[in-house]
């Protein structure tokens, strides 16, 4: 029987001898980064330089699976003296508790007097406006400015709407301010914001423009490429741009399941980290859409163990009473945070059915234009009323895996 993970559970169902079923997943076979090559990447990056005094170094919060402990272990053994403060970028997510701080620098020891940092982007006295685009100001920690050297420690991942996570993300939305990000995402409501997608797409071009703006001091990037159990398969050091781009061709060959034809039923299975909560379940929905035929149905699977996240989106979908009220404030020239996800789920809807497998109550998940499902074998027996045999796809860790 096939099954998909759900918390740490298994969810089983049934298939008919008449079915296909296909799975989607990252390749197993792809080796691990040789140490050595870590290391004399970073070298001829010019990294000895960054650590002559004390730098910042940024990393990704508990949301993203990036290995951040790992790299700073392998920092300390190769460099002894290595000392830094850090910088949590959050975004406008919550600040991460205790363990999530373990979680983000496992493996690592902090050195005696090494400080870490969370950016929040709603407290305008911790930024310093870093330029103007399009007459607006750009906000970002101030702390950006406050060292000599600032070391970025990220991870490259496909993004349902910025084409790709990593590099220029790590800044902004990272350490921006609220109404930076609020107009930043507002871009997401093009059809041409999708996963794996950087040119012609709104959000990632703007979200380069806005980094061109600010004068950054000098700064190097260490952007890794993961396999499915969040092992380092690759690393590139040097400017923010190049770092990201080079990291950005190898995603993309290994995360990417190009499919020969459409299919009933796709399962987008989350895994940890991106399974916590229903502010992340989107995006194994929209890494998976495209290859759904007309009248089909997406189903995202995912415990939601924490909740609905990141509410924002969530109490703005209570005060829209239906679908063409969140239309037409998606249309706005300055939309409110958020509408972006409700809007794409509305339109996708008008395509195919969105529902969601979850422990959280039925009326949560209908309240972001969702359809609540029960198991994944009632949404089959659904299915089988149009059409006889099934064409079905599972996407393991649909959060970074997409089917195009």
């Amino acid at each position: 029987m096939p099954s998909v993970a759900f918390g740490n559970e298994q969810h089983s169902f049934s298939i008919e001898s008449g079915d296909t079923l296909i799975i989607a997943e990252p390749s197993d076979d792809v080796p691990l980064l040789d140490e050595t090559v870590f290391q004399e990447r970073l070298k001829e990056a010019g990294f000895d330089s960054f650590i002559e005094n004390r730098p910042l170094v940024i990393v990704n919060d508990a949301f993203r699976p990036t290995p951040t402990g790992t790299v700073l272990s392998h920092l300390k053994k190769w460099y002894p003296e290595f000392q830094a403060d850090y910088l949590i970028a959050c975004g406008n997510h919550p600040a991460p508790d205790d363990d999530d701080v373990a979680m983000i620098f496992s493996g690592y020891k902090l050195g005696e007097g090494e400080r870490i940092f969370s950016h929040d982007s709603r407290n305008p006295e911790s930024m310093r406006n870093g330029g103007e685009f399009e007459r607006r100001p750009v906000l970002v920690n101030k702390l950006l400015f406050e060292y000599p050297a600032i070391i970025i420690i990220g991870s490259v991942e496909p993004h349902y709407f910025a084409g790709f996570t990593g590099g220029r993300k790590s800044i902004i939305p990272g350490l921006a301010d609220f109404e930076t990000t609020r107009r930043n995402h507002a871009l997401a409501v093009s059809p041409e914001a999708q996963p794996l997608r950087l040119n012609g797409n709104p959000m990632a071009e703007n979200l380069q423009d806005l980094i061109d703006i600010i004068s950054l001091p000098p700064l190097i990037s260490i952007q890794l490429v993961l396999n499915r159990n969040h092992k380092i398969i690759d690393a590139f050091a040097g400017d923010l741009k190049t770092s990201f781009d080079e990291a950005v061709s190898i995603v993309e060959d290994l995360y990417a399941y190009k499919a020969s034809h459409s299919f009933d039923l796709v399962i987008a299975e989350m895994l940890p980290p991106l399974d916590r909560n229903l502010y992340q379940l989107q995006k194994a929905v929209e890494n998976c859409q495209m290859v759904v035929a007309d009248g089909g149905t997406v189903l995202a699977v995912s415990s939601c163990s924490e909740g609905i996240g990141n509410d924002e989106f969530y109490r703005l979908a209570g005060k829209l009473s239906d679908e063409s009220m969140v239309l037409s404030h998606a249309a706005m020239d300055n939309p409110p945070m958020g509408i972006h996800k409700l809007s794409r789920i509305i339109m996708m809807s008008k395509r195919i059915n969105v529902r969601a497998l979850t422990g959280l109550k039925p009326e949560i998940v209908e309240q972001i234009y969702w359809e609540p499902a029960v198991s994944i074998d009632a949404e089959i027996q659904k299915l089988r009323y149009q059409k006889e045999n099934l064409n079905i796809l599972i996407v393991r860790d649909a959060g970074q895996m997409v089917a195009k």
